[in-house]
């Protein structure tokens, strides 16, 4: 199996990040993402923002999939900003073309049910997935994730209306 570590994001892996994201976006057949690859433009200086308010959040993480120092994946965790939702994260996940099935979308997720189970503030982790992503519908139910609900008709691409998934994973923690 290829080599490839885990990591928290630095800033400086800003650039790596968008360029992945291009990279996925690009792709043919689209991958189950709701951004054209023009829509998805951002400033490197606000990725890399994002990066250092997250190294200083208990309840967002960032973490990177790296081989020989090729950003190969990425999986976020955007906290609540408000006392009521400060204990819910929303996960994301991106993972290249040439990376997939070979277990860093798996480790990604070690990686993140471990920080959410180490954080004191983390009590729910939430996604949304397009229904019809069976890989990743079948690797977030691995990990204890159940389904929620569905959002019909949430995205139009490609001349078809597609439902999203939500789905979470529930940590039992004794409120602070």
């Amino acid at each position: 199996m290829p080599r490839f570590s885990i990591r928290p994001a630095i800033v400086t892996d800003a650039l790596g990040y968008i360029d992945l994201i291009r990279d996925v976006l690009a792709e043919q057949p689209p991958v189950d993402t709701p951004y054209t690859s023009d829509e998805f433009n951002p400033p490197v200086e606000r990725i890399g923002a994002r990066i250092l308010d997250v190294v200083e959040s208990d309840n967002s993480c960032f973490l990177i999939a790296e081989a020989e120092g090729v950003l190969i994946g990425a999986l976020t965790c955007a906290g609540g900003t408000l006392a009521a939702d400060h204990h819910v994260t929303s996960l994301g996940m991106y993972v290249a073309k040439e990376w997939r099935d070979q277990g860093v979308g798996r480790t990604l997720m070690e990686h993140c049910i471990a920080w959410a189970e180490a954080s004191p503030a983390v009590e729910r982790i939430e996604l949304e997935v397009y229904a019809g992503n069976a890989r990743a519908i079948h690797l977030y139910e691995q990990f204890g994730f159940d389904h929620e609900g569905r959002k019909r008709r949430m995205i139009y691409q490609n001349g078809a209306y597609i439902d999203n998934l939500i789905m979470a994973r529930l940590l039992e923690k004794p409120r602070r």
